[in-house]
């Protein structure tokens, strides 16, 4: 009886999911005693009826036997990894492989590039042609069975790699049109870069070209807003010559005794007040000086002016404001009202100064029992000796009394001026006001270079006498800093210094009294003062913090006092003035 004979190999898994050689093997034995199963199905199903399954040579299982009755040929190991080759054999034929062939491997054939499975099928039929030499006749040795089913496979597996090819083909044709097609967009795209690159070399040229005009026209923008501020120096110089010859005209109106002056108002033949009407508010001319009761008009000239540069007066001054401004310059009016004006002109040289005050009638009646007094709180301090005073002022007379001012050291308050007389109804009446002679008209500015400045600012005896204050900024000063700069120079009195502070909107500065000597090596700074104001921002915006360093605490609290009034807001400031009763 013939016999078929089947050998397989169960290659190792490739992962977790693949099932193992053992359970393979289990599978088949299953398969082969089970009447029922796919295996003993079908046209291979009356070959597997008497067929056997073995591994190794051992037989495993039976077709025709249960798995009890199968005879034990000793114990069955199957390998857990690795390839082992059961045989699964039936009495019916009997087919081996060919003996020196390869064994197929389907799955490893598709994983093979064209050139080599072409090579593998030339190599399958040499094998077939050397076989067939060999001859076939009636006794076929059993190496060469199973060529016509090789030969088929491998026919087959050529007219699916040929099918391969064509598809392989038919791509490559298709990449080479895509390729045309896309050197084609590649050149389509080059030509729009090059008009693109013409375009943009035409709007670079374009741009270089309205570069150049603007250039021109800054230029001449330039040149023009000289030309514009020369015009307006020259205006200014202008409108500077025509106040000038303003003040002119209304001192010779003045002294020729005219009615009217220019702006329709009274003017005081001999006195130095010019009072208009139509704006209602007075100004002291530097003609207050000439003729008027009360000794010489003449005064020398000083050393030093502090009052060179003048303010102008608004309408709505306050007496407040008056004074204020007085302790910048030395020649405005002080006290204005219906009746009363007083004016005050002043020249400082040193630590002496020579004070005119004019007192005015502005009314229609005569001011009987007319009395100045000057008091000063401290008087080892400030020494002020008056002329005598006419107690009989006329209506629309004005009077003028002089006074010799000493300083002997420093003082913190300023003197008041208090001023009694008779009103033409016989009532009495009481002024009493600020008068302005203050510490900084005693003193001058002083050059520090920023290392003398922190070294002296750094001193023991000036921190101890330190005097700070917080203010909130006026009105007229929240603007530009130059206002505030101007408010707090004294007209010359403190020297500021720029590029000491790295902030530029603090300003320090620098005084020492006029007769005061400063011994840069630090040994001798009793006539010394530093000065320094922080103008607020942010949060802070609208307040300035007004710090004091001196070697006495009396300069330092009476300068921080008289900065403090420059900073300051002016408080609505109504003189002293009370009905007294007659004795």
């Amino acid at each position: 009886m013939s016999s078929i004979v089947i050998d397989f190999e169960v290659l190792p898994e490739e992962g977790p999911s693949d099932p193992t050689a053992a359970q393979v093997c289990e599978d088949l034995k299953r398969q082969l005693q089970d009447r029922n199963s796919d295996l003993r199905r079908g046209e291979f199903g009356r070959f597997a009826e008497n067929a056997s399954l073995s591994v190794d040579g051992n037989v495993v299982a039976r077709a025709s036997e249960s798995p009890a009755e199968v005879p034990s040929a000793g114990e069955v190991v199957y390998p857990s990894s690795g390839t082992f080759e059961p045989t699964f054999t039936s009495q019916d034929h009997q087919l081996q492989p060919i003996q020196g062939a390869a064994p197929l491997d389907p799955t490893g054939w598709e994983n093979l590039s064209n050139s080599e499975l072409l090579q593998s099928i030339a190599q399958r039929e040499r094998q077939i042609v050397r076989t067939a030499i060999g001859g076939l006749g009636t006794d076929v040795p059993p190496s060469t069975r199973g060529v016509a089913a090789d030969v088929d496979a491998l026919e087959s597996r050529c007219a699916h790699l040929s099918q391969r090819l064509e598809v392989a083909e038919q791509d490559l044709r298709n990449e080479k049109e895509a390729g045309r097609a896309n050197k084609l967009r590649v050149e389509q795209l080059e030509l729009k870069l090059k008009d693109r690159e013409q375009l943009l070399g035409h709007a670079k040229e374009m741009w270089m070209k309205e570069n150049v005009r603007a250039s021109k026209l800054a230029d001449t923008l330039t040149a023009v807003e000289d030309k514009l501020a020369d015009q307006e120096k020259r205006l200014a110089d202008v409108s500077a010559r025509y106040a000038e010859a303003q003040q002119e005209v209304r001192q010779l109106q003045h002294l020729l005794g005219t009615g009217l002056g220019p702006e329709g108002g009274i003017a005081f033949a001999g006195d130095g007040f010019d009072r208009g009407a139509r704006n209602g508010h007075s100004k002291v001319d530097d003609s207050m000086m000439v003729g008027s009761a009360g000794g010489d008009s003449s005064m020398h000239s000083p050393q030093r002016t502090l009052g060179a540069t003048r303010v102008p007066q608004t309408e709505n001054d306050t007496n407040t404001e008056r004074f204020r401004r007085l302790c910048l310059m030395d020649d405005a009016v002080l006290y204005e009202d219906e009746l009363l004006q007083i004016g005050v002109k002043a020249e400082y040289s040193g630590l002496e100064g020579q004070v005119a005050v004019f007192y005015g009638n502005k009314g229609n009646a005569a001011l009987q029992s007319f009395v100045a007094q000057y008091l000063v709180r401290e008087e080892h301090a400030l020494k002020v000796v008056a002329s005598p005073l006419n107690q009989h002022l006329e209506a629309d007379q004005q009077i003028v009394q002089r006074l010799q001012v000493t300083m002997l050291e420093p003082f913190g308050e300023p003197p008041w001026l208090r001023l009694q007389f008779l009103l033409p109804d016989a009532s009495p009446r009481r002024i009493q006001l600020k008068f302005p002679i203050i510490l900084p008209k005693f003193m001058v500015g002083r050059q520090l270079s920023q290392q003398d400045f922190f070294r002296y600012w750094r001193q023991q005896h000036f921190v101890l006498n330190e005097v700070t204050c917080v203010v909130h900024l006026a009105e007229r000063l929240r603007g530009p800093m130059v206002n505030i700069a101007r408010s707090i120079a004294f007209g010359g009195a403190f020297r500021l210094h720029h590029g000491v502070d790295s902030n530029a909107d603090n300003f320090v500065l620098v005084s020492s009294l006029a007769d005061g000597q400063i011994d840069l090596q630090g040994k001798d700074t009793d006539a010394l003062s530093l000065m320094r104001v922080e103008v607020g921002s942010g949060r802070f915006a609208g307040k300035a913090r007004v710090v004091v360093r001196s070697s006495s605490h009396v300069v330092a609290k009476a300068l921080c006092d008289c900065l403090v009034t420059q900073l300051a807001e002016p408080q609505a400031f109504v003189p002293h003035s009370c009905s007294i009763p007659a004795r």
